[in-house]
């Protein structure tokens, strides 16, 4: 039996992280850019925070996932839609969701509370 991200095509993948990047660069619109500058270019989203800073959420069609490079932190998150829950978890099962994540290392680093 296929898993979620096999059986997804890479149309379909596009559209979910077309829709997750419009959900992150919507909340962006709000905060300053002197603290955090969102960018998508390239099939990338990237963060640019006041201390030059860059995280980059990227698509990877080939086993449709998104990764975040959170380079300041020395990590990077591998990230699998799962489509009973509608959401982005990381694929080594710890449970880390990507919005999720995604506001807790702007509240620690950045000092800026995001909901997305």
């Amino acid at each position: 039996m296929p898993s979620a991200a096999e059986a997804m095509t890479e149309s379909e993948f596009r559209q979910l992280a077309k829709a997750v990047y419009d959900r992150i660069e919507a909340q962006f619109d709000e905060v300053d850019p002197d603290d955090v500058e969102c960018e998508v270019a390239q099939g990338a989203l990237t963060l640019t925070l006041a201390d030059g800073a860059r995280w980059v959420l990227s698509q990877q069609p080939p086993v449709r996932q998104l990764w975040l490079a959170v380079a300041s932190k020395g990590r990077a998150y591998h990230f699998d839609y799962e489509p009973g829950s509608g959401r982005w978890l990381d694929d080594k099962g710890e449970g880390v969701e990507l919005l999720a994540c995604l506001e807790s290392l702007l509240a620690e680093v950045a000092h800026l509370q995001v909901k997305f």
